[in-house]
């Protein structure tokens, strides 16, 4: 790996664990069924960021966006006019497409 790789990877682990970490109480972790903690947004924030390291900018900026989106609180949602359930449906989709688009070739 590159030092720049390197880097971008320290960036965005930094980005998705403050955004796994900004609304704690009710945030995707939590509503999987898993107790607030801060081991699970870190092991997360890891695993999401090993998936998407190798990603371009654009879509590593659309996975923070909208990982932001699905970890704030249900009312500042609503603003956007869709529940924090179809931005999880989103980010889930987007990182495991290319993992099934290779599988199934």
């Amino acid at each position: 790996m590159t030092v720049t790789t390197l880097i971008r990877s320290a960036i965005v682990f930094f980005i998705l664990a403050v955004t796994l970490g900004t609304n704690l109480e009710d945030n995707i972790i939590a509503r999987l069924g898993l107790t607030a903690n801060y081991g699970y947004v870190i092991g997360a924030a890891l695993i999401g960021t090993a998936l998407i390291a190798g990603r371009n900018t654009f879509i590593i900026a659309a996975i923070v966006v909208i990982s932001l989106n699905a970890n704030m609180p249900m009312d500042f949602v609503l603003n956007f006019g869709f529940d924090r359930d179809y931005y999880a449906g989103l980010l889930v989709a987007i990182v495991f497409l290319p993992f099934f688009v290779r599988v199934l070739e």
